[in-house]
């Protein structure tokens, strides 16, 4: 834990991480306390970046107030997309405008969601590591996969530009091999390089890519923020259930 603590900082807020800081390698402490985005921060927000994940997390940690033992950009998906809705509420406060096409009678309208209100999922660890080890029914394998982190993603985007880069005649989806790349950790018990893992994942049945993918995503979205919602359409009155999305709203809030 970092020994400097800020203190040049306008709004304080104190939370607890979803994670509870126990899927790291090393102990983190679950109580974050964030300080408000300065101008500077924005500005490093819109700059120009191959590593937009990168960028985002290092704002975030440089906001608080207390140094993380793991770095924000080596965090789970689920406790860093917690610390960016909280920054976010910190700086701008909870209400975040959204504009939503209405499923039923088909009009646009705005809805106002309060980020303090979605509810989060916590740490459970018998759920977590149920989904981590992973049996393939069909090659009979078993695999261990990694939950992603910011620096997971920037790493997958980068990797599937090299790839088309490299293969520029190949017809297949470089975005879902770099995934399955990244995302597994060992292959029954044995750690692959990234040669052996292409070709693992070449000759795996799709019924088992479609399960590792399938079980990623549930890893993934196992801790954080819930990211569905049901609001009411003002024209028809329906409920509409929906997903949270981050749009120009979020840190370029219209209502200040």
């Amino acid at each position: 834990m970092g020994e400097e603590r800020q203190t040049n900082y306008t709004v304080m807020e104190g939370y607890e991480l979803p994670s509870k800081g126990l899927i790291y390698d090393k102990p983190v402490n679950s109580h974050v306390e964030l300080r408000s985005m300065s101008a500077r921060d924005e500005m490093k927000r819109l700059s120009p970046s191959t590593t937009p994940f990168k960028t985002l997390a290092d704002i975030i940690e440089g906001c608080m107030i207390e140094k993380p033992a793991v770095h924000v950009y080596d965090m789970a998906i689920g406790d860093y997309e917690y610390l960016l809705h909280k920054l976010r509420i910190v700086t701008y406060g909870d209400e975040y405008k959204v504009e939503l096409r209405c499923p039923f009678c088909g009009e646009l309208f705005d809805s106002v969601t309060h980020l303090d209100e979605i509810t989060v999922k916590e740490f459970d660890k018998e759920k977590f590591e149920t989904l981590r080890n992973l049996h393939l029914p069909k090659s009979n394998h078993d695999v261990v996969l990694k939950f992603q982190t910011p620096h997971i993603l920037d790493e997958i985007d980068s990797k599937t530009r090299e790839y088309k880069r490299r293969y520029k005649d190949a017809t297949i989806s470089f975005d879902l091999l770099a995934i399955l790349i990244n995302s597994i950790e060992s292959v029954d018990g044995i750690e692959m390089n990234q040669l052996d893992l292409e070709n693992f994942i070449n000759k795996l049945p799709a019924y088992d890519m479609t399960k590792i993918i399938n079980t990623l995503d549930e890893l993934n979205a196992s801790v954080g923020i819930n990211n569905e919602l049901q609001v009411v359409c003002p024209h028809c009155g329906a409920d509409v259930e929906t997903f949270f999305r981050f749009g120009t709203e979020f840190f370029r809030p219209s209502n200040i």
